[in-house]
């Protein structure tokens, strides 16, 4: 049996999950940074707090554990000469998270329009708590980078944790008798 929640009579999971993505596009990037946000709430369930062009995803229920977290985005650039990287990296209560900076390349094309080399994709996995919150920052490594409509999205996920039971045979075993 599946279970689901309705919420603004909208079918849910029943585990916490948020799916966010950017419909109005072409958010500036610069050198200095920007935190990246979402004004389209695809899904989320009350496990989460979060408002639309906010910069902060928070877990605001005791439902800590492991997320998984993806998020993707492509940029472009206008009218310049110069190559550049653009290098996107999740944040954990402020802080940057080890391991989670990806990079990909822009080349300019004088004065037409250059496109991304490909989708910038970042998976992680991250523990989180009641009250922590998630950011994702992009920057450029010199001049100015747009990110495209519709491209920029972040899913996270709880990741379901099961039971191991070594003297069943190997076979796994929930506890209490419910996946969570």
């Amino acid at each position: 049996m599946t279970r689901y929640r309705v919420h603004n009579n909208q079918i849910t999971p029943a585990i916490p999950t948020i799916f966010l993505y950017d419909n109005d596009g072409n958010i500036e990037v610069t050198s200095s940074g920007i935190w990246l946000t979402w004004d389209t709430v695809e899904v989320k369930t009350s496990h989460f707090n979060y408002v639309a062009d906010d910069d902060r995803i928070q877990l605001n229920t005791n439902s800590s554990g492991f997320m998984s977290i993806e998020v993707d985005c492509s940029f472009i650039t206008y009218n310049e000469d110069d190559d550049k990287y653009v290098t996107v990296e999740l944040y954990k209560n402020g802080s940057a998270l080890n391991g989670s900076k990806t990079v990909t390349g822009i080349t300019g094309a004088g004065s037409q329009t250059a496109y991304i080399l490909n989708n910038q994709s970042l998976h992680y996995i991250v523990y989180l708590e009641k009250d922590d919150y998630l950011q994702v920052k992009a920057s450029t490594s010199a001049g100015t980078a747009y990110t495209l409509s519709d491209t920029s999205r972040i899913l996270i996920t709880f990741i379901p944790m099961q039971g191991w039971n070594n003297s069943s045979g190997g076979r796994t075993d929930y506890k209490g008798g419910v996946l969570r």
